[in-house]
């Protein structure tokens, strides 16, 4: 099985293309490890998937499907410039604080290791910083004062060692893969119309009519394949940006 743990890391700003989500628009994401072969695993909160994952209050790395909402997570205003990250089936956040669980049974020293958890109680939350070719690092400064960085790990290794340099494909880096954004929270009166993402594509439902276009203006095919970009969906309601990573 596959944790979130922590590691030293330096502060920096938040990317914008990113989108925060609010009373008016939420964007749901799947958070996925950036290294090479990881596309289809994605940060999941495990609780409530099977009867026994009600003891488990951690951040797994799992094999899951677009459409499966304990692997969808929305990104809201936090304190002070900071980022909550709040899963979609559970309501849950990402601690922002990691958690020495301790020694669970005697001779038992895996444990011990400080890894993230979730939590139903506000957080600060984190500062999510661009790694380059829409990778980004997710980090915190602790009550320790020390600032760490969201990375994966396996359960029970030792502490990973912080890269040298911050490459989009190392162990810190992380693609939010935008599945799903509901533009109608604020117009429940004329119905939600909600935009998805699956793959390349982007389609629109609760709206007949709606368009396309590039970061360029340039109206776009709604059909077709799309490439790595930003792109502006127009519905009767508003305009949202859109990212195909």
């Amino acid at each position: 099985m596959v944790l979130l743990t922590s590691l030293s890391a330096s502060a920096q700003e938040f990317d914008s293309e990113l989108q925060l989500s609010n009373d008016e628009v939420v964007y749901w994401y799947r958070i996925c490890p950036a290294l090479q072969g990881m596309e289809d695993h994605a940060m999941t909160d495990f609780n409530g998937m099977t009867p026994l994952a009600v003891y488990y209050s951690k951040v797994f790395i799992l094999p899951t499907e677009t459409e499966e909402f304990h692997s969808q997570w929305k990104l809201t205003a936090g304190e002070e410039g900071k980022i909550v990250i709040t899963n979609r089936a559970t309501g849950q956040q990402i601690n922002s604080a990691s958690v020495n669980l301790g020694i669970l049974y005697p001779g038992d020293y895996s444990s011990s290791i400080n890894v993230t958890d979730l939590t139903m109680q506000a957080t600060p939350g984190f500062t999510i910083t661009s790694l380059g070719d829409y990778a980004f690092k997710i980090e915190s400064v602790e009550d320790d004062g020390v600032n760490r960085c969201l990375a994966l790990a396996e359960e029970g290794d030792e502490a990973l060692v912080y890269p040298e340099s911050g490459e989009s494909t190392s162990v810190i880096g992380w693609k939010f893969f935008p599945v799903e954004i509901d533009t109608g929270i604020g117009s429940m009166r004329n119905g939600n119309q909600v935009i998805r993402v699956n793959g390349k594509r982007i389609s629109v439902s609760g709206c007949s009519q709606w368009q396309l276009f590039n970061a360029q203006g340039e109206e776009m095919p709604r059909t077709v394949p799309l490439s790595t970009g930003v792109y502006m969906v127009k519905t009767s309601q508003k305009t949202v940006k859109v990212l195909i990573p």
